[in-house]
């Protein structure tokens, strides 16, 4: 992997947010009509593997991919060219899905429809996209030089295993026709991330074909996670938020998918569970600090070392116009928390210390 490549980094991160299939799936008789369940089931899988070694592919060889190669040493993060690598390792995976969700099977043939694919896909340089698919496994026929607009409909094979194409038409058809029926935007990041066929989420088999509640609560962020800990810890406190409550909104920053839990009347949210970069972090706006340290001494270290972090600083408050930001003493040294881009204080969370959570926000969320 070219560490000096920004496309790099983000192609591992967003292979980071691949959905991990169980041991057991459940899978809804509508997508068992001319499949038995164990075949759907292996194919599947296979596809996740498949899914998982392309963006790996992505880290090491970008431009096998077509991928913008800009430099981390030559683009700031808030560059449009930054902005353009952070997404650019999804147009593989929405490209697939535009051929399957665009097509159907002739016999034992999947054909799509060009014009149609042409017509949904946004993704750059598929004749790039096409010729880079043809290394893991696949075939096309009925178009030249893998250009899409050399014919009015392309045959895709899969020869190694004719149970892949069958399951990648089944989901692309029903998230198409479900999670992104009446969406205009199919690439802004809430979109992807909830997005069961870019994430290869295996709960889109559970509900029958026109059903679905994918991504729906806080699942939205659990499903990303790797860790049994991190799930679970998620669920806990949707509940006691939710039953106390609060409102809760979907989220979209670069690094990942965010629950945001309003429990006042206010534009600002007062928690959020967010998965950055794939790793999971409670936010917790906290207004005014001064009023949680006296409680620290029940608190774990982890909580404390919280407290005793400090920003290095955001442009805003370089310039004097930052206004989110949270001062306030703490053993004898000024501290400060930038709260431009998210809640001031954050936290990856652990199960026992919800209540000091919950207690810190109590004590310090109202200035």
């Amino acid at each position: 992997m070219s560490d000096a490549l920004i496309i790099s980094r983000w192609a591992l991160i967003r292979r980071n947010e691949l959905v991990d299939i169980p041991d057991k799936i459940e899978i809804h008789s509508d997508f068992l009509q001319s499949i038995s369940h164990e075949a759907f089931e292996s194919a599947f899988r296979e596809i996740g593997g498949l899914f998982y070694q392309m963006y790996s592919d992505m880290a090491d060889a970008p431009q096998k991919f077509g991928l913008p190669l800009y430099r981390t040493d030559e683009y700031d993060y808030f560059s449009s060219q930054a902005r353009e690598a952070r997404s650019a390792p999804w147009q593989l995976f929405y490209f697939l899905f535009c051929l399957f969700a665009c097509g159907r099977f002739r016999d034992d043939i999947f054909v799509a429809d060009t014009a149609e694919v042409r017509k949904i896909n946004k993704a750059k340089r598929t004749n790039v996209l096409l010729e880079a698919l043809c290394d893991y496994g696949f075939t096309f026929d009925g178009i030249k030089r893998f250009q899409l607009s050399s014919g009015e409909a392309m045959e895709i094979d899969y020869p190694d295993n004719r149970n892949v194409l069958e399951v990648l038409s089944a989901v692309a058809q029903k998230v198409k026709n479900t999670q992104l029926k009446d969406v205009k935007n199919y690439y802004s990041n809430q979109t992807a991330f909830s997005n069961a066929f870019i994430g290869w989420n295996y709960r889109i088999l559970s509900e029958d074909l026109h059903t679905c509640s994918l991504a729906e609560g806080c699942g939205y962020v659990a499903d990303k996670m790797h860790d049994a800990a991190d799930r679970e810890v998620i669920a806990a406190l949707d509940k006691i938020l939710m039953d106390g409550g609060a409102v809760r909104k979907k989220g979209d920053p670069n690094e990942g998918p965010s629950v945001r839990y309003f429990c006042r009347k206010s534009s600002v949210y007062d928690y959020a569970l967010t998965s950055n970069t794939g790793k999971l972090y409670l936010e917790l706006r906290i207004r005014n600090a001064q009023n949680c340290l006296a409680y620290l001494s029940e608190c774990p270290e982890r909580i404390v070392e919280m407290f005793r972090h400090s920003d290095a600083g955001c442009q805003n408050r370089a310039n004097g116009t930052c206004r989110s930001s949270v001062k306030y003493m703490f053993e004898q040294e000024e501290k400060w928390h930038c709260g431009c881009c998210g809640a001031p204080f954050r936290i990856q969370p652990v199960m026992e210390d919800i209540p000091h959570y919950l207690k810190l926000m109590e004590l310090g969320g109202k200035k």
